[in-house]
């Protein structure tokens, strides 16, 4: 929002409020992010999200909900979502995050046993603690299942929403959004719906300027200078906080006209020098004007190309083949990676446990050559620019060293996988041995069981001869991954870590859910050396009752492992106690999971910009949607295996309790159904959970006869199984 703006509205009335039965038969264009916000903010607020990680639980049925009361009123939604960042010439963190200390605030709350003070503070900031492109694949799951039309803009949407609405075709009737629309060229923005009263409330641009009495430029100045997400406040201004209005900023351009003579008059103002702000005001204001939009043609240009200078990609962001932006239009990939290309940083935020370990911040170290393999693959068909441009990684916890993203090396991440091609014939011939119709990983790791199977679906790569349907192409993928993860080698056969992933895939039944994202992420976190019983170097572990050291380890194993494997909420919120403990492994989980789509579909893109695969193709959405590690999973699951586990050993201990440990196991079970309420069925979900466990177990019987992994590694694994025979429901 611009600052103080809605005040200063408010004040003036200058909102307006109409009925939302005008607005049938409309196409309304909608500000993906604001609308996300908002949501986030209200029908979707979970205050647990931050203390448990994941998606917020009741995010789906909010958001359905919504869609559902929007095109009662006879409206047609098209959403529209940010997409590429804007360039910031600013360092890394040279502003102060806040949020990791008011997570340690509510977290000491919640520790002393101030719930509620805790549970505040989460759900006063959860919108700014939820990384929104976090949300976005389910976000567009949700709308293409409801039949609603979406698109991710070059950059803002801002932009592309203004282009929607001018263009002559009328893909859009009008905008909802936030006020920092009326920077640009619009009559009107509609900034609330109220769906239930069924009204929505907007603002005339026109009466806004004659109000301020000011031309439509100087407009544009007061709210550059009142300052909004992308641009900080004008520092003169900024530095009362008490006696800040946006009438005080009007009243400044009414004195010098224009924003750029009220900057240079303050040219030696300390604050104007510190941020370079008269750059930030050139640059945001020329970032508005010529705000480069994906035009009907397929082309990206600037909102007002007869007008635009020629380097505007130096504001905006080095320009990319119109390609690339089109396959981001549809969802194809999200802009993480390439945003890390175009700014030369991948910046590494303290994640919601904070990042306090010594574990954590050497894993991010390790997590590198996944990261600069996506970064080889993206820049590998693009301009020899790109190829050469220098990439680091800086981290929170040491802003001042950059680590380089060698993305440059020779061969390349493209040409060390060119043995890998699928034909139609050999893919139908496999799924019909396999049983089925779906390509994943289990499936692509079943497909080269021997040599003699890889053979029958992998053949030499065909140039004659490029990969035309959407099966094709996801196993390809995933067979890609497989080998830079070294569970395949390039001969197509199993290394000794892909040897132990499918048998534990060998396990799976019919009746139960598929695992094999889930392993495939335990498997690395073994690899890696963070999926045990041992305390991190600082730990958070706390219990309701005296565990013994030995107790302890085995509970945090499974648990950790546990936590892996989703629970199944009712879509209301979350009912039950919160681990801190587990949201530090979580972290640990996001980072790899985050790390590994990235990789996902830079391998994917890969094949589109090498022409390995049919282009023009109206499935780009459901790819993306089908290949792995699309949600981030929270700490329910693993918080419930806590829980149940320390209630059997309380049980077990108490000197007043009589009988079995089997009716200690029934009793804790009755307790899991009081305790987690807002779960389907939580019983069902800690089978589920076991059954995992029991699939990661054989994974690690077959690494440790292979001698891939240490027996001290084997043997928590091991002796955490042994004590939990006797303790399973």
């Amino acid at each position: 929002m611009i600052r103080h703006f809605e005040i200063f509205t408010v004040e003036r009335r200058l909102v307006q409020i109409s009925q939302l039965s005008s607005l049938k038969d409309t196409r309304l264009g909608i500000d993906g992010t604001h609308w996300l916000r908002k949501l986030l903010q209200t029908s979707a607020k979970e205050s647990a999200t931050t203390a448990l990680g994941g998606i917020p639980i009741g995010l789906r049925s909010a958001i359905e909900k919504e869609l559902e009361l929007i095109k009662s009123y006879g409206i047609t939604p098209v959403f529209v979502f940010n997409g590429l960042n804007i360039i910031r010439k600013d360092k890394p963190f040279s502003t102060e995050d806040t949020r990791p200390s008011k997570r340690a605030q509510a977290w000491e709350a919640y520790e002393k046993g101030r719930v509620e003070q805790a549970y505040s503070s989460w759900a006063s900031a959860v919108s700014g603690f939820v990384h929104q492109p976090d949300l976005l694949y389910l976000v567009f799951s949700i709308l293409k299942e409801n039949d609603v039309e979406f698109m991710r803009a070059p950059y803002l949407a801002w932009g592309q929403l203004v282009y929607l609405e001018r263009h002559q075709k009328g893909f859009i009737h009008a905008i909802y959004g936030g006020s920092e629309l009326l920077m640009y060229d619009v009559d009107k923005v509609i900034i609330n719906l109220d769906l239930e009263k069924g009204t929505y409330s907007w603002l005339n641009k026109k009466s806004i300027l004659n109000d301020l009495d000011i031309t439509d430029e100087q407009f544009l100045d007061v709210c550059i200078l009142a300052g909004f997400e992308y641009c900080i406040t004008f520092p003169p201004l900024s530095s009362d906080y008490s006696g800040f209005t946006f009438k005080s900023v009007h009243d400044l351009i009414k004195q010098y006209r224009t924003g750029f003579n009220a900057v240079q008059s303050y040219g030696n103002h300390a604050g104007v020098t510190k941020h370079n702000y008269a750059e930030v005001y050139c640059r945001t204001r020329c970032a508005i004007k010529f705000h480069m939009v994906l035009t009907d043609e397929g082309k990206v240009e600037s909102l007002n190309l007869e007008n635009a200078p020629s380097d505007i990609h130096d504001v905006i962001g080095y320009r990319l083949p119109d390609e690339v932006y089109y396959y981001l239009s549809k969802g194809l990939m999200s802009p993480q990676v390439i945003n890390t290309l175009i700014s030369g940083v991948l910046i590494e935020n303290s994640p919601l446990c904070n990042g306090e370990t010594i574990e954590y911040k050497n894993f991010l170290g390790q997590l590198l050559e996944l990261r600069t393999q996506a970064m080889s693959l993206l820049t590998q068909p693009l301009h020899q620019f790109y190829q050469s441009r220098r990439v680091v990684s800086v981290y929170w916890f040491e802003p001042g060293n950059e680590h380089h993203l060698n993305h440059g090396a020779q061969p390349s991440v493209h040409e060390t996988l060119n043995t890998w091609n699928v034909l139609e014939r050999g893919l139908e011939e496999e799924k019909k041995a396999q049983k089925t119709s779906v390509i994943d990983i289990a499936f692509c790791l079943k497909a080269t069981a021997t040599e003699d199977q890889a053979v029958k679906t992998v053949m030499p790569k065909n140039n004659d001869k490029i990969i035309e349907s959407k099966d094709e192409i996801l196993a390809n993928v995933l067979w890609k991954l497989l080998d830079l993860r070294k569970f395949l080698t390039s001969s197509h056969t199993h290394t000794a870590w892909g040897i132990a992933f499918k048998k534990a895939l060998a396990t799976f039944k019919p009746n139960v859910r598929s695992h094999h994202e889930q392993l495939f992420s335990a498997l690395e976190l073994i690899r890696f050396g963070y999926l045990n019983g041992n305390n991190l170097s600082r730990t958070y572990y706390t219990s309701s009752i005296a565990v013994n050291d030995e107790e302890k380890r085995h509970i945090l194993l499974l648990s950790r492992t546990l936590s892996l494997i989703p629970a199944k909420f009712k879509g209301v919120s979350w009912n039950g106690p919160l681990s801190r403990e587990l949201l530090a492994f979580n972290s640990f989980v996001r980072a790899l999971n985050r790390s590994l789509r990235n990789l996902c579909e830079m391998l994917t893109l890969s094949m589109f910009l090498n022409g390995d695969c049919v282009r023009d193709r109206q499935d780009l959405l459901e790819i993306a949607l089908s290949l792995p590690f699309l949600y981030d999973a929270n700490t329910g699951m693993g918080i419930i295996a806590k829980t149940y586990l320390e209630t059997v050993i309380k049980l077990s201990k108490d000197n007043d309790s009589k009988g079995s440990t089997r009716s200690h196991v029934s009793e804790a079970l009755k307790k899991l159904d009081e305790t987690f309420t807002g779960c389907i069925n939580v019983k069902v979900d800690l089978e589920n959970g076991l059954a995992f466990w029991d699939e990661v177990m054989i994974a690690i019987n077959s690494l440790k006869a292979s001698g891939a992994i240490s027996n001290e590694t084997a043997s928590q694994f091991i002796n955490t199984n042994n004590w939990l025979s006797s303790r399973r429901p």
